[in-house]
């Protein structure tokens, strides 16, 4: 019986994908980073932002501490513009719906602690979030899903995941959970199905009756 939601955060439940672009660029130029490098982006979504910064710098000297110090400004760029940052369309009532019909409800993401949170606040949304730094195994590892399942009480059997990358569904099957695949990110429908996610759909408006009509008999308790 599924009774818990794990969502991922940036461009599931809100659209950041200009503004991760845009910070990337940003942290780039200072540090000498040619801008081409933004083509790593979609390779590395859905995972911590620190793997794609040390992608990017190469063979750099001292290089573990230039991450670092990328990851500190790109963490203050998104904090000091998380104001900018809008919902996906029917991310909040998609929220509020499956809430109100018992489903326990978590998120998960790559972004730090900070940034994670800071999003969840801006929107008043008051769920346990799963950032990088709380798991040892990052996606597509099954950590973050069974921390999330930690956090809620239950077992990974009983979650679905619901995220917009190949990352996202990965880790939802390493972890044995269900996984619902959203093309509200930087990944296609027929992308998305070549990692088989249990069910992929257009927008979060969808979820609340996908999930009524497929788990209607073993949905929440």
């Amino acid at each position: 019986m599924y009774r818990a939601l794990v969502f991922d955060i940036g461009n599931t439940l809100v659209r950041t994908v200009d503004l991760i672009e845009s910070a990337y660029l940003e942290v780039f130029a200072r540090h000498g980073v040619a801008a081409e490098k933004i083509k790593l982006f979609k390779q590395f979504a859905g995972r911590p932002k620190h793997f794609l910064f040390a992608e990017a710098l190469g063979d750099a000297p001292g290089k573990a501490d230039v991450v670092r110090q990328c990851m500190a400004e790109f963490e203050d760029i998104l904090v000091s513009k998380v104001k900018t940052i809008e919902p996906m369309p029917g991310a909040a009532d998609c929220l509020r719906t499956l809430g109100a019909r018992g489903w326990r409800i978590a998120t998960a993401s790559g972004f730090p602690r900070v940034v994670g949170r800071a999003i969840l606040g801006r929107f008043g949304w008051d769920y346990p979030v799963v950032c990088d730094e709380d798991v040892k195994e990052h996606r597509p590892a099954p950590d973050p899903v069974l921390k999330a399942c930690e956090l809620l009480g239950v077992a990974a059997a009983e979650t679905v995941v619901v995220g917009d990358t190949p990352q996202d569904v990965l880790s939802a099957k390493a972890a044995g959970a269900c996984s619902v695949a959203v093309t509200t990110g930087k990944f296609a429908s027929a992308e998305l199905a070549e990692f088989r996610p249990t069910y992929i759909i257009a927008s979060l408006g969808e979820l609340p009756a996908l999930l009524e009509r497929e788990f209607a008999n073993g949905g929440p308790r």
